[in-house]
């Protein structure tokens, strides 16, 4: 057998996250992390049918801990930053289970290989030489620079959620949103760490419904979901560069031109959608239609938080909700999806051979053609797993499609949002669900690294022909 030093850094970092999600699983099969006053969650779906009430359940649960599903959904959802769940976080998990999770948002939100390489580093004073392959696909860093930037980055990264921690837990408790002071700083620092890490979790049964009218809290946690999403390269590049912007890579300006751009069209058309909806923005203020068409538009972006009631949104804002969830953030951040980056270098390679182009310029830089088929191999891959996906839900589920797509969606960009079908997929559908959570966490990036580090001599080359396209 293959030792873990000779994986390439695809399989190192599909091991790192699986192994983190199983000893996850074993933590919240124990007694300690179930509450005594746990309960089931329940939703009302658009449209009416029979179906069991309760969560299905599989696997043995040890002394009255949570069953064996329930704890590998919640695993999984948690390291690949997700947000989906089976049961309330709040009631069903007692505060051990609720900080397992929230270690498993941390692990996963800044990068299980981040740890085994600040692991490496320490024990044995340098990266090894697949440690730092690591760090370059998922930061695009140099290895000579791959030790000092992680670390940097590690510390920014929970000096950040300490500051928003300590303002977010005053004004829970100021404002009345807590029992108590420990409360108010418990949950201040769980929504912190879950919105940074664009993770979804939140300890209360509606998620954020009770603070749509909040502005100071959804603000709060929407600027954390851009800036953890825009990606760790950014940060780099801002850090190094400062607004100097025509020393910025093509990666940083797509980004910030790209979410500014994503967040923008998602605001106005989701608002623009619900306005008139009588269980949504419709029957909020003026002000506050704003506010919460704004945090649904920055909220897909794989964070997984609602201040909105998901299922009774319209099926027509649930698929512009759908590409939102889909697109994603930046690359090497803790956001999900497909990316920004891979988005705009598919729609300007199109645009390109529309036009004719000989080469790909975007943004003032000209575009390499591997990330050409890089973007091609991940738009793909998405793009099918997302059919597959939807066509087995439907398939196997007495949910319909619109729903089915959502929740493929949600999983396959980490999101976490739901129409509310979550809690009552049958087991075998959970598991399909884990699966996609999973792949869409680590696919697009150990893809990327496969395509990066794969170095294959050709011993001959085939005669050239052009099939005839279109």
């Amino acid at each position: 057998m293959a030792r873990i030093s000779e994986f390439n850094p695809g399989r190192k970092i599909s091991a790192a996250f699986l192994i983190t999600i199983l000893l996850g699983t074993v933590l919240l099969m124990l007694p300690v992390s179930r509450s005594g006053t746990a309960v089931a969650m329940t939703f009302d779906i658009v449209t009416p049918r029979t179906i069991p009430a309760g969560v299905p359940v599989c696997g043995p649960a040890l002394a009255g801990g949570a069953p064996l599903s329930i704890a590998l959904f919640t695993a999984a959802s948690a390291t690949s930053v997700t947000g989906l769940i089976v049961v309330d976080t709040g009631s069903y998990w007692s505060a051990f289970g609720q900080a397992v999770i929230f270690a498993l948002i941390e692990l996963g939100g800044i990068g299980t290989m981040t740890m085994v390489t600040l692991l490496a580093s320490a024990l044995r004073k340098r990266a090894t030489f697949e440690d730092r392959a690591i760090a370059k696909v998922w930061f695009g860093l140099t290895p000579r620079e791959v030790r000092h930037s992680v670390g940097q980055i590690v510390v920014a990264s929970f000096l950040l959620q300490l500051i928003f921690s300590l303002f977010n837990s005053l004004y829970l408790w100021f404002s009345g949103h807590a029992a108590s002071p420990l409360q108010a700083a418990a949950h201040g620092v769980f929504l912190t760490g879950s919105a940074f890490n664009n993770a979804g979790f939140a300890p209360y049964v509606d998620s954020l419904m009770s603070f749509s009218a909040d502005p100071f809290l959804l603000l709060s946690l929407a600027a954390l979901i851009v800036i953890g999403g825009m990606g760790f390269p950014v940060w780099l590049a801002l850090y190094h560069n400062g607004l100097h912007w025509w020393k910025w890579g093509m990666t940083t300006r797509i980004m910030l031109l790209g979410t500014a751009v994503a967040i923008v069209f998602g605001w106005v058309a989701i608002t623009a959608l619900e306005w008139r909806n009588p269980d949504t923005l419709g029957a909020m203020p003026v002000p506050q239609r704003f506010l919460n068409g704004l945090f649904s538009s920055v909220s897909p972006r794989t964070a997984g938080f609602n201040s909105l009631d998901i299922s009774q949104q319209y099926p027509e804002t649930w698929l512009i909700t759908d590409g939102l969830m889909l697109i994603g953030g930046g690359p090497a951040g803790t956001a999900g999806g497909m990316k920004i980056t891979t988005v705009t270098v598919v729609m300007a390679t199109l645009w390109g051979e529309i036009r004719g182009a000989h080469a790909i310029n975007i943004l003032g830089w000209r575009l390499a053609r591997s990330a050409q088929r890089q973007a091609l191999a991940v738009f793909s891959l998405f793009s099918g797993l997302v059919a597959v996906g939807t066509f087995l839900l439907v398939l196997f589920t007495p949910f319909n499609l619109n729903q089915c797509l959502f929740e493929i969606c949600s999983a396959l960009g980490t999101v976490g949002l739901s129409t509310g079908i979550t809690p009552m997929l049958p087991v075998a559908a959970q598991f399909m669900v884990v699966i996609f959570m999973i792949l869409g966490r680590v696919g697009p990036l150990t893809l990327a690294a496969a395509l990066a580090t794969r170095k294959r001599p050709v011993a001959y080359e085939l005669p050239r022909d052009h099939p005839l396209i279109g």
